[in-house]
């Protein structure tokens, strides 16, 4: 009970933090200040490699070609270790800007980013359909169809965002 109790409390604690975090600095980067705001049409996000599993570093050779020639709008940059991309890219929406900036990077570069550079959901568990990995990705996925709505996204843009950022465009009989 108490341990539930800490974990709640330590969510909430998360969540409000990032939300002073939001306040103060605004979207976008977090360091050198408050930016502008990108261009109507445009996205800022942060991507990183951070597969699971796996330490990754940003010295790893696989991503020489990326760091040679960056994807438009991107700028190679390590984020606590890890290969990232710190990106403005057009896109009517963030899931389309990161879902094309992922399909572009699986498919140019044989990468699939992982990361948004959100903390605190980097728990992984490789345990099976059943275990506390399953429970991990059951609760994302859950967060994401209970929340997407909230933000004009439906089923079917996150059928799409799935699909284009691990670069299978083919469609599901």
């Amino acid at each position: 009970m108490i341990e539930s109790g800490a974990a709640d409390w330590g969510f909430e604690l998360g969540w409000k933090l990032r939300r002073l975090e939001q306040t103060l600095l605004g979207g976008g980067w977090k360091r050198g200040g408050r930016p502008q705001p990108p261009a109507p049409g445009v996205q800022r996000f942060t991507l990183i490699h951070w597969p699971v599993g796996e330490c990754a570093r940003s010295e790893d050779a696989r991503y020489g070609g990326l760091k040679a020639r960056p994807p438009q709008g991107c700028a190679v940059e390590e984020i606590g270790g890890y290969f990232g991309l710190r990106c403005e890219r057009p896109g009517a929406r963030l899931l389309d800007a990161v879902a094309e900036l992922c399909g572009e990077v699986r498919t140019g570069h044989g990468l699939l980013m992982t990361d948004l550079g959100i903390e605190e959901l980097w728990e992984w568990s490789a345990d099976g359909t059943d275990g506390w990995g399953a429970e991990i990705v059951g609760q994302l996925l859950l967060m994401a169809a209970e929340r997407a709505p909230k933000l004009g996204y439906g089923t079917d843009d996150l059928v799409a965002f799935l699909r284009t950022a691990a670069g299978s465009q083919r469609s599901r009989p």
